[in-house]
């Protein structure tokens, strides 16, 4: 460890290269604070947005180096826009911890086997050979990410390391992938990340967006948006630029503040040409025209520069934004004399500076730097250069880039290079999904398809990125190339086409009516031959989108003849396809033995054969399996075996199954706000499956958490009662109404949903949520005869928990609700019910449904007058259990017979949590202070108040505090 030199920072981070800092004083001090964290041992990490130009970089390297300076390991990694590798900005940083721990100057009490599989790992991150047999591709695909943990780890061990990620709004999905893994597992670490990345269009990056708001929930993690610099930091500026005093800068600096928005960029350029053109006079004399952009002012230079000269800087334009002089002599037509010469003065005219690495490697220091060169260059020079830049990468020696070439080919096609643009465009696509990569392959064999010259060659190449967009979870992307093939002309595509259009429909839940008629065509024209493996994989998946249809029956009998006949073939990997779709076939109590018992043995192909694709629906089944019968091991197990899949597989969408069941898990355990803050994960993961919609989910998700908790009532002032049950989802407006105690609206709509065909709700995966909701409506009506109707549909699921969808609404056992109507309809004996569901609940850990059990219990000992202890003592028991929760339902249902009033519900929908930390901003704690009360961080702290000023609708803490007097959650004095 003693050994180990971290990389030194680049020479244009030296004191005497960096330009002058202006302004920024607040965000300094935000790093000070997350500095003492990390040294303390709590891992920080800082997002730095803003516009092009806004000091992202320098505020970044401002922050390096002045950590360097205390101690701090500094690895810094950059993204470029277009020839970057799939793990770009972590290439850099972990190529150097590679070498480190490669050479034994990191990590030396590592022991052999294990240093040389960590080795191996971390070799497809930092972008060198890999082994590629197949069981070495499945390690690194398992253990690649957590590689880039220990790593790290070793690292900070010694010191404190900063992990600076330049220009993330370029990172592909999956450098993002493995920045939120890291993120996520080095809460205890001496670790401060700080990444910069655009935050406005054309740059700003969807996927990043949604990683940093997953991340920004965990402590330790901050957002730091750039705005302009103000009229007094831009005076400053000019003060010093100028030699004059504060006072004779601030006209012009109002001036220039308002023509450069107070982009540090765009105003060190103005100045630049002001300053050659006579400086502050040049603005006086009204010789200066207001830029609306740089371009200009970079046309300027670029036209005062000679013509071989100016040749050069476009050709390095088109290598990119960083270069090597090698490549840079290697490709143009200019000698090296005058290539340097050339670089010379463009680095002399800002142009040009000097690459973060060492060997003669160059970059524009701003990409509207780059891109207006290219913008000015004619179109065929920039088409022969590109074919230029090519040629000379693939005649170095080394492995070629595959992405750079592949980019430059494919811009230099109408010369001549198709050929070699499609080979290098499939050799990055596949070398990206090789490394779970999914979205950029897609990426690439898009752009191969768009290259083939013959129908068939490419429909191929559709298949391949539908294939890919389907692993990386854009679904609706992946159907849109699946149909584009459908209507090929070869019968094998067709195939690939309908099973793979199937595949990316099931995954999000949509209907199957599409996939029912492509597989069924291609069936038609197939010979049905039964030991083909494609014929029997066509039934399996034809079974599935019958399912999603709701034509059970059918789906059964075409799914379970696929199945026999998989096993009667002794294909494993078919047998797993088929045993896969099968699991679709219905859900309900009666299915559940068969259906755990296809899911364990899955479970158990799926590692033979090496496919973790198939732990993932394995992994769902058996989950919603073990909370139909109340098995929480077998539900944790499920859930890790779904994230197994999802970084195995880098497919997302099985880490957003996990998701759900962890929600579940949360809300019956009564952890409301955490299972809410998990509902908000869920749908920013969600988003990232293209345009496939996972609000729905969501909605119904947050609406089961804030029922129990009471915040409901935020809304009763925007629901009439007179909302048409067609233009809702009537099950869910039906709840609404009874949680908001809407009797005559409730009733309305109940009637109506009994007078409904309720078969087509019993055909789909929300049907336990309709029963249930239909359920407490005909309860809270006490309306018997619908009840009656009810019961025996509710007693299929006796001795069972209520689960819908992909745990989009858990609602406990259903013994419960058959106590509860058994006592209105006076039969039975509910007591026997309630002892059952109050067995379940406990057996899970479920507080919140052990809570609306009892609940339920005394209110059935009530009804029937039981001895007053007895009814008492089951409410006490109920209540003991609410309180600490904030369960609202619980507590407002025993208080409309026993007497003891619920607790005022929180206002404006706030958490338990954050009203507590509202009532110590009323009486005046800093965040600091609120931490040490509460016993959280700072940065949590800090969450909880901007939720409260954003929920409250209060512009500071003043009136935070305002709120909180008004609304009494103050002490009286």
């Amino acid at each position: 460890m003693a050994g180990w030199a971290p990389p030194v920072l680049p020479s244009r981070w030296a004191d005497t290269g960096l330009p002058t800092l202006l302004g920024r004083q607040r965000e300094l001090a935000a790093f000070e604070d997350a500095w003492e964290a990390v040294t303390a041992g709590r891992r920080q990490a800082v997002f730095i947005g803003g516009e092009p130009g806004s000091g992202k970089t320098r505020l970044l390297a401002e922050v390096a180096v002045r950590l360097r300076d205390e101690g701090a390991a500094v690895l810094l990694g950059s993204c470029m826009k277009e020839l970057g590798p799939p793990y770009q900005p972590f290439a850099e940083p972990i190529r150097a911890l590679h070498d480190a721990i490669d050479a034994g100057e990191l990590g030396g009490s590592l022991e052999g086997d294990h240093r040389e599989a960590l080795v191996h790992r971390l070799a497809a991150v930092g972008g060198r050979p890999r082994a590629t047999s197949p069981d070495a591709e499945r390690e690194y695909q398992r253990e690649v990410y957590d590689a880039v943990v220990e790593a790290l780890r070793l690292a900070a061990a010694g010191r404190p390391v900063v992990l600076a990620l330049e220009d993330l709004h370029w990172a592909g999905p999956t450098a993002l992938h493995l920045l939120s893994h890291l993120v996520e597992r080095t809460s205890d670490e001496r670790l401060l990340v700080v990444a910069t990345y655009r935050s406005t269009a054309p740059d700003r990056s969807g996927p990043l967006v949604h990683t940093v708001a997953q991340l920004y929930r965990l402590d330790g993690v901050q957002r730091v948006d750039l705005a302009g610099l103000d009229t007094e930091d831009v005076a400053r500026f000019l003060a010093d630029q100028a030699d004059v005093t504060r006072l004779r800068a601030r006209v012009p600096a109002a001036i220039l503040r308002d023509q450069t928005g107070g982009n540090p960029f765009f105003l060190r350029e103005v100045w630049r040409d002001l300053a050659a053109r006579g400086g502050l006079a040049a603005l006086r004399s009204g010789s200066f025209t207001a830029p609306e952009s740089v371009r200009d002012t970079l046309h300027g230079r670029l036209e005062r520069m000679s013509e071989p000269h100016r040749q050069v800087l476009e050709l390095a334009a088109v290598i990119g934004e960083e270069f090597e002089l090698s490549t840079l002599i290697a490709a143009g037509e200019w000698t090296p004399v005058t290539t340097l010469a050339a670089i010379d003065e463009a680095v002399a005219f800002g142009l040009l500076e000097s690459s973060p690495r060492v060997g003669g490697e160059h970059r524009f220091p701003h990409a509207v730097a780059r891109q207006t060169v290219l913008e000015l260059m004619p179109s065929a020079r920039r088409v022969q250069e590109h074919a230029r830049v090519a040629e000379a990468l693939e005649a170095a020696a080394g492995d070629p880039p595959v992405q750079r070439l592949a980019h430059h080919y494919a811009n230099a096609r109408l010369l001549g290079h198709t050929d070699k643009a499609l080979h290098y465009l499939l050799e990055s696509a596949r070398s990206a999904d090789s490394s779970l990569a999914h979205q950029e392959a897609a990426g690439w064999y898009e752009q191969a398809a768009g290259l083939a010259g013959d129908p068939a060659g490419r429909d191929e190449h559709r298949l391949a990125a539908a294939h890919s967009h389907l692993l990386g979870g854009d679904f609706a992307h992946a159907r849109d190339l699946y149909e584009q093939v459908a209507s090929g002309p070869v019968l094998r595509t067709r195939v690939l086409a309908a099973l793979g259009y199937e595949a990316a429909s099931w995954r999000p839940g949509r209907p199957g009516q599409r996939a029912v008629e492509l597989l069924t065509a291609v069936l038609d024209q197939m010979e049905h031959d039964e030991g083909d493996p494609v014929y029997v994989q066509v039934l399996a998946s034809l079974g599935r989108a019958l399912a999603f249809t709701g034509s059970s029956d059918e789906a059964g009998a075409v799914g379970g003849r696929a199945v026999a006949l998989a096993r009667g073939i002794g294909d494993d990997r078919l047998l797993a396809d088929c045993l896969q779709a099968s699991l679709w076939l219905g859900l309900r109590p009666r299915d559940a033995p068969a259906k755990l018992a296809r899911a364990t043995e899955l479970s158990v192909l799926a590692d033979r054969i090496g496919d973790l694709g198939h732990l993932g629906p394995a992994g769902h089944f058996r989950g919603v399996v073990s909370y139909l019968s109340g098995d929480p091991a077998g539900l944790e197990a499920a859930r890790l075996d779904l994230l197994r899949s999802a970084r195995g597989t880098g497919q997302e969408f099985y880490a957003y199954m996990a998701g759900c069941l962890e929600y579940g898990r949360q809300l019956a355990a009564g952890q409301f706000e955490t299972a809410e803050q998990t509902c908000a994960a869920l749908v920013e993961l969600g988003d990232s499956f293209g345009t496939d919609d996972t609000e729905g989910s969501y909605g119904l998700q947050v609406f089961m958490v804030r029922r129990e908790t009471g915040a409901l009532q935020q809304v009763r002032h925007l629901v009439s009662g007179d909302e048409g049950p067609t233009d809702h989802w009537a099950p869910g407006l039906l709840s609404l109404y009874t949680e908001l105690s809407m009797r005559r609206p409730a009733a309305r709509l109940l009637a109506w949903l009994m007078n409904e065909d309720l078969g087509r709700y019993e055909s789909s995966a929300q049907w336990p949520a309709v029963l249930g909701f239909l359920t407490e409506a005909a309860l809270a009506l006490d309306d018997r005869p619908t009840l009656e109707r009810i019961r025996p549909m509710l007693a299929e699921y006796a001795g069972t928990n209520l689960v819908a969808g992909q745990f989009v609404a858990v609602f406990g056992s259903a013994d419960r609700y058959l106590g509860s109507v058994d006592s209105v309809l006076g039969r039975g004996d509910p007591e026997v019910w309630f002892g059952a569901a109050e067995s379940m609940d406990s057996r899970m850990g479920a507080t919140a449904h052990l809570a609306l059990t009892l609940a339920a219990w005394a209110g059935h000992r009530h009804r029937v007058q039981a001895p007053g202890h007895r009814v008492l003592e089951m409410a006490d028991r109920a209540r003991q259990l609410a309180e600490p929760l904030g369960q609202r339902r619980v507590l407002s249902s025993l208080a409309r017979w026993d007497g003891k009033a619920a607790p005022p519900a929180a206002p404006a929908g706030l958490t338990p949590r954050e009203t507590q930390v509202l009532l110590l901003v009323g009486v005046g704690l800093s965040n600091r202070a609120i931490a040490r009360r509460l016993a959280i961080s700072e940065n949590t702290a800090a969450n909880h108040v901007r939720s409260i000023l954003a929920k409250t609708g209060s512009g500071n803490r003043t009136e935070a505090a305002h709120y909180a007097s008004s609304h009494g959650l103050l002490p009286s004095e």
